[in-house]
């Protein structure tokens, strides 16, 4: 178990607005728990990427962010078919063994569509400078979390609700219609959370994400089709 957080500004905001050390250490303190053995976050102008690390693969160079040319990732979870990703892609010189790196090379190679390519249980963040971009997957039976919040200034994503609320990036007001159904069945379904601010990444899907805003929206089914 890691944890992923960061943020994307707008562009018609003060630049560092939210983007800024401060807002990213707030989002590591409060993802500590879900990776005592690392600590990493990076801020490209406008975007800043967190990680929190819980090592069992690649324990020594899989440090995240992981970067290629012009791109970074945070990750967690699990790509099962890692082996069989790095085999496609002769071409690419992988820097780590960490099985989070093949999809950063998919998202350079294929754009969105690189999540149809991935097998296992993971939360995705990918960042790619030179097109201001800024990519939130999530693996197609939902057993990774990710949340996200639309703000006025930008938006911001984290593995946990209760980190956004504890770096002030989200209010703490609760819908009492999702409260009920929290109480009722433990969680809430689809999109909304307990949280009127706080959206989860739905299972299967992909954003992206530019300038601090929504772009597109793409879901996976959980089973393949046929």
């Amino acid at each position: 178990m890691c944890g992923i957080a960061g943020v994307a500004e707008r562009a018609d905001t003060v630049p560092g607005h939210l983007a800024n050390p401060e807002t990213l250490s707030r989002l590591a303190a409060a993802l500590a728990h879900r990776g005592p053995d690392g600590q990493g976050h990076v801020q490209f102008g406008r975007v800043g990427l967190v990680h929190t690390r819980l090592a069992f693969i690649d324990l020594a160079g899989g440090q995240q962010p992981i970067f290629a040319g012009p791109a970074a990732i945070v990750a967690n979870g699990e790509i099962y078919n890692d082996l069989a990703l790095r085999a496609a892609m002769p071409e690419v010189r992988f820097a780590t063994g960490s099985d989070c790196e093949p999809p950063l090379h998919l998202w350079l190679r294929e754009g969105a569509a690189y999540a149809r390519a991935l097998r296992g249980m993971y939360a995705i963040a990918i960042h790619e400078r030179g097109a201001d971009t800024l990519v939130l997957s999530r693996d197609p039976f939902g057993i990774k979390p990710l949340y996200f919040v639309e703000r006025p200034d930008g938006l911001a994503f984290a593995s946990e609700p209760q980190a956004l609320l504890a770096a002030g990036l989200a209010g703490r007001g609760v819908r009492p219609e999702r409260l009920r159904e929290l109480l009722q069945l433990q969680f809430t379904t689809g999109a909304d959370t307990i949280f009127p601010d706080i959206r989860r990444v739905l299972p299967g899907e992909t954003l992206r994400i530019a300038g601090g805003r929504v772009l597109s929206r793409e879901r996976l089914p959980a089973l393949p089709e046929g």
